[in-house]
């Protein structure tokens, strides 16, 4: 049997240290891309998006709700989103599920509609999914009962 190692060899070990620092480096490279991302999260409402933008989605979503309701219909979205977003009045944090990119959905109550804006803060594309999460915000807004109109 020359030639060939047995189970348990010095040979075999170090192949398999090398799964145990995935995990590591995954979270490492999650730290490292959300502290990068900050300075470019939005100092408020854009007006739209940028031309020829493949990451970005901007619409108005037609609902008449007090500004108090709506950022609680907001926070309850939010919650719906599991762990993955963070909410504050007029900005949510959204992070993909596995990749944990964060994407930045902007909200204005303006009496009558609400103007909402979501963004990738990283890369160029974002394979429809800005599109994909403001669909299921106004689907959640169009059947949330709100009880209040904007005065």
């Amino acid at each position: 049997m020359s030639g060939t190692k047995a189970s348990g060899d010095d040979g075999d070990i170090l192949p398999n240290r090398v799964w145990i620092w995935m995990p590591v480096a995954y979270i490492a490279g999650l730290l490292l891309m959300n502290l990068l991302s900050i300075p470019f999260a939005p100092d408020g409402m854009p007006d739209e998006c940028p031309e020829n933008s493949g990451n970005c989605e901007h619409r108005q979503i037609m609902i008449d709700v007090s500004d108090e309701e709506l950022h609680k219909a907001m926070e309850e979205w939010v919650d719906t989103r599991g762990f993955t977003a963070t909410f504050s009045e007029g900005h949510i944090v959204d992070r993909t599920l596995f990749m944990q990119f964060p994407d930045d959905v902007t909200y204005e109550n303006k009496c009558g509609w609400v103007e909402v804006h979501s963004e990738s803060r990283i890369g160029g594309s974002d394979f429809g999914l800005n599109s994909d999460r403001l669909d299921d915000l106004e689907a959640f807004l169009d059947s949330y009962e709100f009880e209040t109109t904007c005065q």
